[in-house]
């Protein structure tokens, strides 16, 4: 490394574009899984009734399917809409959590890549800081030795 200013900033401007490049690449993957083919979204399923009806919920909580056993067909309408809302909450309790640690994981990954950069930062600043004090030093120097006016 040298003590260059511009190196120094060019190190500085390198580590926020990877940074935003690791941003980038985490909204376009959110990006595809809510707007992607169904194969590609998260998905959960809930049941209720003793499995009896089930329900599967996609990332954007959205609704894929719910299956109900013709065994339930005697059962009131009233308590049939329960074990149906019983499972589609059930479902997207899941799907929320799935979603959830999705999310985790990329701010992890994320952290993961981006460890260094206080560090790397904080380097490059005193490189920087540095380089310029060595710049100064000159300029004081060769103003002095020249015997040109100093502007006041």
């Amino acid at each position: 490394m040298t003590n260059d200013p511009f190196s120094a900033a060019a190190s500085l401007d390198e580590l926020l574009t990877r940074t935003q490049q690791a941003l980038s690449a985490m909204r376009s993957r959110a990006a595809e899984h809510s707007d992607g083919a169904p194969g590609e979204l998260l998905r959960a399923e809930g049941a209720a009734a003793g499995g009896r009806v089930r329900a599967v919920a996609v990332q954007g909580g959205r609704l894929e399917s719910v299956t109900v056993d013709p065994a339930l067909a005697g059962e009131s309408m009233e308590a049939l809409c329960g074990h149906l809302v019983s499972a589609v909450n059930a479902a997207l309790t899941e799907l929320d959590a799935r979603v959830s640690a999705s999310a985790q994981a990329d701010v992890d990954a994320l952290a993961a890549r981006l460890g260094g950069l206080p560090e790397q930062s904080a380097r490059d600043m005193e490189r920087f800081g540095r380089a310029m004090e060595g710049v100064a030093a000159r300029i004081r120097r060769d103003g002095a030795g020249s015997g040109a006016a100093r502007p006041a």
